[in-house]
């Protein structure tokens, strides 16, 4: 194929699956937009910010497994992204991010936008290095493909993750004659290593022989979300399931040895069960964070066997002295240690219904409310009673983060998508776009506060646009929820920076063109979601919630002091603080 090295590019990327490419053009990545024109099926979509390109690449490659792809102009524009590409490096999502740049002949120079790192230039390359796997900057037209078939490798090779190559102007516009290599010709097509036999009959033996195991997942383990291997494996061994707030869905929230998420701001079965002398604990991709593991908590560790699988060696033994560290594919290894057992009786049947009946499993007194405004615990029911099972969810941050962990059961079917690694507000209001881009089939539900909302809601206009129907259900309270809550405990109710003024969002909405409602009942949740998945558009849900309602505290919560940087306890009480722990010791757990 003779073409520019923009088109090579392109015809690359369309070889490698990729759908659509999200992103603001500028001057400097104008070849590369051509090139996709040109030579492409491959479709561009107009952003209308960087940050929101990155994450819609986000939300397309996490539902798809497949490479997510953005592009932005040199300088501000590669700048501007810099938040959603961090976000998919902290969560290992595979994305290809491409940044133009000025031309070779202009470097040093001061050139419009240059972003060399000459002078007083911003250093493009040197800004993304500690953000993904890999960056850096084509300087000669005979090396970008070879430079772009290690960048596609080591995307989706090993741990995934965001790869960044800037593109001066000029080498964009250099013709090559060359031939587009398959993808089996220079990157593995699968990542599933197995460990040894004799790791996987250790790993069987000691969960077998058992007797209050438990499997905690992570996102590392995400392929075998709706496997029948897992749920074999599981009842075979009749072993309790727990879930990291990002693997929430993963294994069905309903099945009877369910847990659900475990964690500071996890389900009560979850927190009780892994914290309550278990004898062996088998981590498959899972980091055991400050949020997963209530602070590090000792309780966690079980008495007999800690075995943590990963894909990732510098995850194994990071934060707990493990008993078996096994570096492999977190779902191929259960799949071989299941084969392991397949032979052996199942072990007896396990009943979790009376730990689930005294933890409230799914069915907390709040979620029954009837008051107005509406519980956040109570909307979390309603949107789970009127969403399909096979919905793709997406929640944002901060106390959304918390109703959707606790309250709104999950399945494998849909799963649910938590960009919670940054943890940035407005990241999935955007995701979910990508989402539905990459799964049109799939009903898609972003659910996020309302300061999540303002960050980057702009983006709904992009779904209008392409027309693309995704419902987004706002959590409205006028208030950073989240950091509001925190003063009142442990600022004496100094409320600071922490509160804005009324926003009609459904007027928002109809202004960009997609449809927007206004509910404050919880009767109203069903008919509402019913009509919106019937819509041909986006449609924006305003949700009224109870702004004084608090998140139940745990008794790991004052562990997490430290690293969030609160006052003593002894210099935060005060009226408003203790009416508020009162409130939330009310739910108080292990």
């Amino acid at each position: 194929m003779k073409d520019t090295t923009a088109a090579i590019t392109a015809k690359y990327l369309e070889q490698e699956g990729v759908e659509y490419v999200f992103g603001v053009p500028g001057a400097h990545v104008l070849p590369f937009y051509d090139g996709l024109y040109r030579a492409t099926s491959i479709k561009p979509v107009l952003t209308k910010h960087e940050a929101g390109a990155a994450f819609l690449a986000y939300g397309y490659a996490a539902v798809t497994g497949r490479l997510g792809v953005c592009c932005a102009t040199v300088g501000p524009g590669a700048t501007n992204a810099v938040t959603g590409v961090a976000a998919a490096h902290m969560d290992s999502i595979p994305l290809l991010v491409v940044t133009g740049q000025v031309g070779t002949k202009s470097f040093g120079r001061s050139a419009h936008q240059e972003a060399t790192g000459y002078g007083r230039s911003v250093d493009q390359v040197a800004l993304f290095r500690h953000m993904t796997k890999m960056s850096v900057l084509i300087t000669d037209k005979d090396t970008v493909s070879r430079t772009l078939r290690t960048a596609l490798r080591v995307a989706q090779s090993g741990r995934p993750g965001p790869v960044h190559l800037a593109f001066p102007s000029n080498i964009q516009l250099e013709k090559v004659d060359e031939e587009i290599l398959p993808a089996v010709a220079y990157r593995p097509l699968d990542n599933a290593s197995v460990p040894e036999p004799a790791t996987i009959a250790e790993i069987g033996d000691l969960l077998y022989e058992a007797d209050s195991p438990a499997l905690l997942m992570g996102y590392g383990a995400a392929r075998l979300a709706g496997d029948e291997a897992l749920a074999a494996f599981v009842e075979r061994l009749q072993i309790p399931v727990a879930t990291s707030g990002k693997a929430k869905g993963m294994f069905p929230e309903d099945h009877p040895l369910s847990l659900g998420c475990l964690g500071i701001r996890g389900a009560k079965a979850a927190n009780t069960y892994l914290r309550d002398d278990i004898d062996v604990l088998l981590v498959l991709g899972a980091d055991l964070s400050e949020m997963t593991s209530h602070a590090w908590d000792p309780k966690l560790v079980p008495s007999k066997a800690l075995i943590q699988v990963d894909i990732d060696p510098n995850e194994i033994g990071k934060n707990f002295p493990v008993t078996l560290g096994v570096v492999a594919d977190a779902a191929a290894t259960l799949r071989a240690v299941g084969a392991y057992l397949s032979t052996r009786p199942p072990k007896p049947a396990r009943d979790l219904g009376a730990l689930k009946d005294s933890t409230q499993y799914f069915s907390e007194d709040e979620s029954w409310s009837d008051s107005v405004p509406m519980k956040p615990q109570r909307l979390m029911r309603e949107l789970r009673a009127a969403l399909p099972r096979d919905a793709i969810v997406f929640g944002d941050m901060g106390n959304t983060y918390s109703w959707i962990l606790r309250y709104f059961q999950a399945y494998p079917e849909g799963m649910n998508f938590l960009p919670s690694g940054l943890a940035c507000m407005g990241s999935s209001v955007a995701a979910c776009i990508g989402a539905k881009l990459g799964k049109p089939a799939s009903p898609v539900v972003c659910v996020c506060g309302d300061g999540d909302f303002l960050m980057t809601g702009m983006e709904v206009l992009t779904a209008v646009e392409y027309g693309i129907p995704v419902i987004w259900v706002i959590l409205k309270n006028n208030r950073l929820g989240l950091i509001h809550d925190v003063q009142a405990l442990s600022y004496q109710g100094r409320y600071c920076a922490s509160m804005f003024g009324e926003v009609d969002f459904a007027a928002i909405a109809r202004a960009f063109g997609a449809e927007g409602r206004r509910l404050e009942r919880p009767e109203d949740v069903g008919p509402a979601l019913a009509a919106a998945l019937q819509a041909d558009g986006p449609v924006v849900i305003e949700a009224v919630i109870d702004a004084d309602e608090k998140f139940p505290l745990t008794s790991r919560a004052t562990a997490m002091k430290d690293s969030v940087g609160l006052p003593r306890v002894i210099d935060s009480i005060s009226v408003e603080s203790a009416r508020a722990l009162l409130k939330m010791f009310r739910n108080k757990e292990k």
